[in-house]
């Protein structure tokens, strides 16, 4: 009878936290919750962002030492989109950018971010600077988290679903030295801009380095109200 209200118990709470991951908007994809042999609640999921392990599983929920691995609070919550503060973020729409990612990864790294869209609107005529630059970014030794095909790419779709702009650097293309700069037209209307990655950095001597960005040359104020509205809610 003891046996079966811990079980009771424990499933209940596996219920409670699953609702809790839901309603605090936190992905659990392909989760599956758990009870362990001695009552505890176990979480098992695969991680599509892993910016500092090395190849190889990561550690499970039952081997992982919070106080050595997780990172302090500051830290976390400084960071807002990507490897960007929400501070950041705003400067660079009030700059202009629809999208601005700059980051080296000074460590061993395997960056992925599949299916990325980033929607913004267009009041008027306007033109849209693109960059893409990226060195030291190596394929995938094996099958990624997401995909097995190592690979850069950006889409830019207009209003009318029409694909403007399409550019992909894929398997060994990623290991040479790239900039690429497009000047854009924009008309009216809600555009979006697609970018997927994943590549592997070696980090050490030769850290990997990745830069996209997209910026308004004359971004209104209301567009800019519009896209402050739409990453920040």
């Amino acid at each position: 009878m003891i046996n079966l209200k811990k079980r009771l118990g424990a499933l209940a709470l596996a219920g409670w936290m699953t609702l809790s991951l839901a309603a605090c908007s936190v992905p659990l994809g392909d989760a599956e919750v758990r009870t362990g042999e001695d009552g505890s609640l176990v979480i098992d999921a695969e991680a599509i962002w892993d910016e500092t392990a090395p190849d190889g599983d990561a550690a499970s929920p039952e081997t992982t030492d919070p106080a050595e691995d997780a990172a302090p609070a500051e830290d976390t919550e400084s960071l807002y989109e990507y490897y960007s503060t929400r501070e950041e973020l705003l400067n660079g729409i009030q700059a202009g950018y629809v999208f601005r990612l700059d980051h080296t990864f000074e460590e061993e790294a395997r960056p992925t971010v599949t299916g990325g869209h980033w929607p913004f609107q267009v009041s008027g005529e306007d033109t849209l600077d693109l960059e893409i630059q990226f060195n030291h970014l190596l394929p995938l030794e094996e099958e990624g988290l997401v995909s097995g095909e190592s690979r850069v790419e950006v889409r830019l779709t207009s209003p009318e679903g029409e694909a403007v702009y399409e550019y992909a650097a894929t398997g060994a293309e990623l290991e040479a030295d790239t900039d690429v700069q497009e000047t854009i037209p924009l008309t009216p209307g809600e555009w979006d801009l697609e970018i997927s990655f994943v590549f592997r950095s070696a980090g050490g001597d030769t850290p990997a380095a990745l830069h996209i960005s997209a910026r308004c040359q004359n971004m209104t104020q209301a567009d800019q109200t519009y896209l402050e509205e739409l990453r920040l809610r």
